[in-house]
């Protein structure tokens, strides 16, 4: 008699437990339905991608910076609004281009050098390539680099090959930094 009570406390106990194990696996199975974050491959380690809106809004100037130092310019009031309406689109742009990137993995870019671009942008060459964690580290690489610039951020396609040469790295010049133009200039 005491065995088939322990036999029967037994197959409760392994009911009970197979229950607690499907009520743990059908909640944990919700959890992992959430979304994951946009995430940049940095050598073997996943890194979270800071946004590139923050990340160029900390570099590059505001508009009001831009406002008050075209006001020392001669330039007419349409002439400055102008300015300032082309670096809008420039920064958002540019933004747009590494959003779109980040949802469907582009990992390196190019600078499109525009022929105003040229004068400016000695730190870039014909051929260029940067990557996703430069942009991450060093937003002040990306166009917009002076008021008026032409210049434009564009995703690196694999096929494409500029010459024979090939792609050339965007690399710091003064240890970890780059000889982006200062801003305050004109195209």
């Amino acid at each position: 008699m005491l065995s088939v009570i322990i036999v029967i406390a037994i197959i409760l106990l392994s009911i009970i437990l197979a229950g607690i194990g499907a009520y743990v696996v059908i909640h944990s199975a919700d959890e992992k339905e959430e979304i994951k974050p946009v995430i940049d491959v940095s050598g073997q380690y996943a890194v979270v991608v800071r946004p590139a809106r923050e990340s160029i809004t900390a570099v590059k100037p505001s508009e009001a910076s831009l406002r008050s130092w075209l006001e020392t310019q001669p330039l007419s009031p349409e002439q400055r609004e102008d300015l300032i309406a082309q670096w809008n689109e420039s920064i958002e742009n540019t933004i747009r281009t590494i959003d779109e990137g980040d949802k469907n993995g582009t990992a390196t870019y190019r600078i499109e050098i525009g022929p105003k671009g040229k004068n400016y942008c000695k730190f870039v060459n014909e051929d260029n390539f940067i990557t996703r964690e430069q942009i991450r580290n060093h937003a002040e690489i990306l166009p917009p680099y002076v008021l008026g610039c032409d210049c434009r951020l564009l995703p690196k396609q694999p096929w494409e090959n500029p010459s024979k040469s090939g792609w050339k790295a965007v690399v710091p010049t003064h240890g970890n930094t780059y000889d982006v133009p200062d801003w305050r200039q004109l195209a």
